[in-house]
């Protein structure tokens, strides 16, 4: 394993400047100007970006017969910065288009009360809950202390609910699809990407 100093400049240090000119070039193609709905964008499709690298990885060694090991640092970092990108657009997301009133991202307001809102942009927020939760789960035992207290068996097990995580971003992205379609060419792009990590998971 390497020293946690040497996975910050060879790893998280070109993530992040993957994300710095990944957002630029967001800006610059996009008529987006609000700065939560900016932030809420970019951070969604770039966590997605690298969530689809950790579920690529394992399908990669075995097709070209390299060691697939239980965990390894780059999976691992790619994966939490991922996640924390993802953990930012979820947190953000809540006031980017009902400011004030977070919780009608979930809930419809009736004459009577409250009541949940099962419509597509209720689905699609709903899922994007389930699949946050399970990614902070994901990132808090992604390193060797839980390894060592949940032994090696019990944490992969809790690893493959990254399978789940990845169908609710899935169902999350395409409902956001029919609530937004004005980001119809970037979720067109991500959907192409999905496609091929359940190809390449076959």
């Amino acid at each position: 394993m390497k020293s946690i100093k040497l996975r910050l400049v060879i790893h998280y240090l070109p993530m992040i400047m993957f994300t710095i000119i990944a957002s630029i070039i967001f800006k610059l193609f996009t008529s987006v100007t609000d700065t939560i709905v900016f932030t809420t964008d970019v951070s969604g499709y770039i966590s997605v970006f690298f969530l689809s690298i950790t579920l690529l990885i394992g399908p990669f060694n075995l097709i070209f017969r390299r060691k697939n090991p239980l965990s390894t640092d780059i999976r691992r970092d790619i994966g939490i910065y991922g996640g924390i990108l993802a953990v930012i657009h979820s947190v953000v997301g809540l006031f980017a288009h009902l400011r004030g009133r977070p919780w009608l991202y979930f809930v419809k307001e009736t004459e009577t009360g409250f009541v949940i809102n099962l419509d597509n942009f209720g689905i699609a927020n709903y899922t994007g809950l389930l699949a946050t939760l399970f990614i902070i789960l994901l990132v808090a035992i992604s390193n060797n202390a839980s390894i060592t207290a949940l032994k090696a068996s019990k944490w992969k097990t809790l690893q493959r609910t990254s399978y789940l995580m990845f169908i609710l971003v899935i169902v999350h992205s395409i409902y956001y699809r029919e609530v937004l379609p004005e980001k119809e060419i970037l979720t067109s792009i991500y959907m192409f990407i999905i496609a091929l990590i359940i190809v390449i998971q076959l």
